[in-house]
């Protein structure tokens, strides 16, 4: 069974680094981080660390490590919440000995030694609470894992409401939901917005686009971003404000990040990993990414999005 495999690795080493995901989100920190919680404490012999840059959105779930390269000499390497190993936050993840990856997004290719990769599961966090549920024999939960673990179950769940929630779901929020961690005070760090953040809102509902076939986009390029004092990582957060418009069936987020556009594919039921694909990118089948060079090639993503919303 691939979680007997990942343990038994984990026992053989006395340093292990986890990475994760370029822009990360909360369920790809706190997967990190809960992780890294776990094993201190199940193994307190062994050096965890947890690399990587936090934004401005998951800086609240604990402090990340910074660490030399000697450091990968002899150690275990664990990506979590990563699909395509160019996803990967400092791609240092290769000078480790071994390399595990626990993943919920669609496999595309093999490259870690271990790969458990299963899109079954809503969220990271919920792999890594199932992976010490079925081994509590041998890894050990605590208050902080609980904490960061139950948040990216609710943002990747969207509070428990998107498609991806399964009753195993609601179980194993259930096991750390009984830690004692402050439930009130992780809400307002996840859901709580500033007055900045609302007319930003309010300024996306006021001029986003729509066509007669369901599909809704809305383009942010960067002086609209400076106008509201709005970091890309904040703008693509807010993708799902048009999730519970009647009209929209599939809606898409163009977002001036840098030299590139970074596109936030969204749906209810129409397919976008594909479509994502295409233009470099991929996630899931409902809700997807990519970074593409210009606003031509936002353009032709439109008029794709568009005909797949008219087939339906």
């Amino acid at each position: 069974m691939i979680h007997k495999q990942i343990i038994k690795l984990i026992e053989l080493y006395n340093r292990i680094i986890i990475h994760h995901h370029i822009n990360p989100d909360a369920d790809c920190i706190g997967s990190q981080l809960g992780l890294k919680y776990i094993l201190e404490e199940s193994f307190p012999e062994k050096k965890v660390f947890a690399v990587g840059n936090h934004n401005e959105k998951t800086k609240f779930l604990g402090k990340l490590d910074k660490i030399d390269d000697d450091v990968y000499e002899n150690a275990l390497v664990i990506i979590v919440d990563v699909g395509d190993k160019e996803r990967i936050d400092d791609d240092r993840f290769y000078m480790g000995e071994k390399l595990i990856k626990i993943d919920h997004h669609p496999k595309t290719i093999n490259f870690a030694d271990i790969e458990w990769v299963d899109t079954s599961y809503s969220s990271c966090c919920e792999m890594i609470i199932d992976l010490y549920i079925k081994n509590n024999d041998k890894l050990k939960m605590n208050s902080a894992a609980a904490r960061v673990l139950y948040a990216g179950v609710l943002t990747d769940t969207g509070r428990y409401y998107y498609q991806a929630v399964l009753p195993r779901t609601f179980n194993l929020g259930a096991e750390i939901y009984k830690y004692d961690f402050d439930k009130q005070a992780l809400y307002a760090d996840i859901y709580h917005k500033s007055i900045k953040e609302l007319k930003f809102k309010g300024y996306i509902l006021d001029n986003f686009k729509y066509t007669e076939n369901g599909l809704g986009y809305m383009k942010l390029k960067s002086d609209i971003l400076k106008q509201f004092s709005i970091t890309s990582e904040d703008a693509s957060s807010e993708v799902n404000i048009l999730s519970n418009i009647k009209e929209i069936h599939l809606w898409i987020f163009f977002i001036e990040y840098k030299d590139k556009i970074r596109v936030e594919f969204r749906s209810r039921e129409i397919l976008v990993n594909e479509l994502a694909k295409k233009y470099g990118g991929g996630g899931h089948k409902l809700a997807s990414g990519a970074l593409v060079d210009s606003w031509e090639i936002v353009d032709s993503i439109i008029k794709d999005a568009n005909s797949l919303c008219e087939k339906g």
